[in-house]
């Protein structure tokens, strides 16, 4: 094991401090001594006492684990993927490895970050493409030699597991809630026209209002950026006009929502009185919006989860995958979960006036219990 080399933080010097053997400092550092007792506690203090930190780069030209985990993100502000890195981060130390983030907005900037992590020996490699992002060239070159897990996306490359969002489910609980509110039409804000993801969840919007029965226009809902901006400018062009509206806006992200209900703030139209308002993501926005945003949130815990799993096994690609069975021709697995829908005032109000409505008149029916001689 190789580590920083600065005057007093070399493993003898930790060693020493630590009161235990060069190779005792090696197994407790590296994650290989099992037990998390006195002895490794004294060795880590004496590394953070000292400095002393494992080159994980060099350990790798001796070993075959690196204990470090690649992730590469499209980008680290954007609602999913800072989700993500929130629930990742602490399962990856829980397992005493490290992260190696790469962020790229592009196919090309997140091929580049794959080769930089591959380059680094890490043990495993998760990937989120970027919108319109075909990485399958890129994946397989590499899934080889270490288990590859891509988050969400189309399943392009042979070798490399995917788990994702159930995007068919996660529109049929918006579209079905919908129709028990009493909307009978809704609008459709879609997401980058280039994401797998977003083309889905468009195609499956339509499925589900014809299968609930609810009206849209090919005028109500169109492709576009996941910005307030985007979201405020649709809403003004939708509202601000004597054309027909719908009674509800679905939209692909919290950000476009929130844009909605500005304009709809400027146009004097109330939500959710007067039109419903579904965000996607469950980002801090829908937590802090007026009213507050329904929104669609995805299992991250789940996901984190999957991929750990996937990773561990081997399964998610390379010759462990390949040579299971007769000719290398196993696929590896596609793993589909299922997105919560977070409900809360922008998507409420109607079966709560229903609600209050039925009780009050169930109040004034009720007969006057006669009193007793």
């Amino acid at each position: 094991m190789a580590g920083r080399t600065d005057s007093g933080s070399s493993i003898t010097n930790v060693a020493a401090t630590a009161g235990v053997s060069i190779a005792t400092v090696s197994r407790v550092l590296s994650g290989k001594r099992g037990k998390d007792d006195d002895i490794a506690r004294r060795v880590r203090e004496a590394a953070k006492q000292l400095g002393y930190s494992v080159n994980y780069a060099a350990s790798a030209l001796r070993s075959d684990v690196t204990k470090t985990i690649g992730l590469v993100i499209p980008s680290a502000t954007e609602p999913f993927s800072a989700q993500l890195l929130d629930e990742i981060e602490p399962t990856i130390d829980t397992d005493s490895q490290q992260l190696l983030l790469g962020i790229g907005a592009t196919q090309e900037a997140q091929a580049e970050r794959i080769e930089s992590l591959a380059n680094r020996h890490e043990d495993g490699l998760i990937v989120v493409p970027a919108a319109g992002a075909d990485l399958a060239g890129t994946l397989n070159q590499y899934a080889n030699t270490r288990p590859i897990v891509q988050i969400c996306g189309r399943q392009t490359a042979p070798r490399v597991s995917v788990v994702g969002i159930d995007e068919n489910a996660a529109m049929e609980a918006i579209v079905k809630h919908l129709a028990e509110q009493g909307i009978a039409s809704a609008a459709y804000m879609a997401g980058n026209e280039l994401s797998f993801e977003s083309a889905e969840l468009f195609a499956t919007f339509h499925t589900h209002m014809r299968t609930y029965g609810l009206a849209t226009s090919e005028n109500w809902n169109q492709f576009g950026e996941r910005t307030v901006q985007r979201g405020f400018d649709c809403a003004m062009r939708l509202f601000n006009g004597p054309l027909v509206q719908p009674e509800a806006v679905v939209c692909a992200d919290d950000a476009i929502a929130f844009g909605v209900m500005v304009a709809f703030d400027a146009l004097g139209i109330r939500v959710p009185e007067d039109v419903l308002v579904v965000g996607y993501h469950d980002s801090a926005i829908a937590r802090t919006t007026m009213p507050r945003l329904t929104s669609v949130r995805a299992p991250f815990e789940r996901i984190v989860s999957e991929c750990s799993r996937l990773l561990a096994s081997g399964l998610a690609g390379g010759a462990a995958a390949t040579a299971a069975a007769p000719g290398g021709s196993v696929r590896p697995p596609r793993v589909l979960l299922a997105p919560q829908l977070i409900l809360r005032d922008s998507l409420v109000f109607r079966r709560c006036i229903a609600n209050r409505i039925a009780a009050n008149f169930c109040l004034l029916r009720k007969p006057r219990n006669p009193r007793s001689d």
